[in-house]
């Protein structure tokens, strides 16, 4: 399926002066990357281009706070929102006659991009601008998975009460949310080439494996190769006994997934391979391997462990009874 921003964009008025929250992974079936199609589209009516976790140009690392600057070659402010602000000012969008939102999700309610565009949609309905929200291919389309997050438990990383995995486009969310937007749905046609829409989401694997290993962000004790070629795709501890716990994992059947022994120099721990992604449950999947790891090596491996997180896990998991699922 071909990007929606495409077919928006060959009957978008070039007089239009826009606001584009985007990055530098959404690409159109051309190459180019939207906001180059902008550029050429509305040249310097192109006002500004606003940028989600990670930076407009997909550098900054997870959590890394980034700040306002100037693009490079066009001068046009890059604003972030994930610095001193979150959501945009009215200052910023003062001078806009609309926003549009083009950005490379993967689906996950704990991946901020949901987030940056709940606030980015009320921003504008506050102004009185138009949203246009454009839809991409995400890789768990139509296969949520997990509670729908606790009101309780609402933060940056559980904007609203979706589940894990909302296996939703960004113009489902929008009408979901029932925010005002002006919907940019995927057509028929060439599919562009996927980007990495942060350094450690490489491929559409990794993507579809996240949700089920995101919980180790709360266990820093344990390792997913956030930095190497394996990220989201194992979990490791010096601890760990790969071929035990990998024999464990599989003895359950869980749908879509295997278990294979990971085990590197001074290291061991398992690998997933999605077998099926369509049957695929990352929040079973995840549940399974905390229960997992807690029957072989205890509580204080786990969240009883000096390192640990659980108000982390909380946020996560976004639902208060979480410990007691494992």
């Amino acid at each position: 399926m071909t990007p929606g921003v495409e077919a928006w964009l060959r009957g978008a008025d070039p007089a239009l002066r826009v606001g584009l929250l985007s990055h530098q992974a959404a690409l159109l079936t051309t190459g180019e990357t939207s906001a180059q199609a902008f550029r050429r589209r509305f040249g310097a009516n192109l006002r500004a281009l606003f940028a989600p976790e990670h930076g407009y140009f997909g550098r900054a690392a997870a959590g890394e706070r980034t700040h306002t600057e100037p693009h490079p070659l066009w001068g046009i402010p890059i604003h972030s929102l994930y610095g001193d602000l979150r959501k945009p000012t009215p200052d910023l969008l003062a001078g806009l006659d609309l926003v549009v939102v083009d950005l490379q999700d993967i689906g996950v309610r704990c991946y901020t991009y949901l987030a940056t565009l709940k606030l980015t949609l009320e921003a504008c309905a506050e102004a009185g601008l138009p949203c246009v929200v454009c839809d991409r291919p995400i890789p768990c389309h139509g296969l949520p998975d997990g509670p729908p997050a606790d009101p309780g438990c609402f933060s940056f990383v559980a904007p609203c009460a979706l589940p894990l995995v909302h296996g939703r486009t960004h113009t489902e969310v929008a009408a979901w949310l029932g925010l005002p937007h002006v919907p940019a749905p995927l057509t028929p046609g060439p599919e562009a080439d996927f980007i990495p829409p942060s350094p450690a989401i490489r491929d559409r694997v990794a993507a579809r494996l996240y949700p089920a290993t995101v919980f180790a962000e709360a266990l820093p004790q344990l390792d997913v190769d956030r930095a190497g070629p394996w990220a989201w795709r194992v979990l490791c501890a010096p601890w760990i006994k790969g071929p035990a716990l990998a024999e464990d994992l599989n003895a359950l059947g869980l749908p879509g997934v295997v278990f294979h022994d990971f085990t590197r120099p001074g290291v061991g721990g398992i690998r997933l391979h999605l077998a099926d992604n369509a049957a695929f449950r990352p929040w079973e999947t995840a549940f399974a391997i905390l229960r997992a790891l807690r029957r072989r090596y205890g509580d204080g491996r786990l969240f009883d462990h000096p390192q640990a997180r659980p108000d982390w896990m909380t946020k996560l998991a976004a639902i208060p009874h979480w410990r007691e699922l494992i």
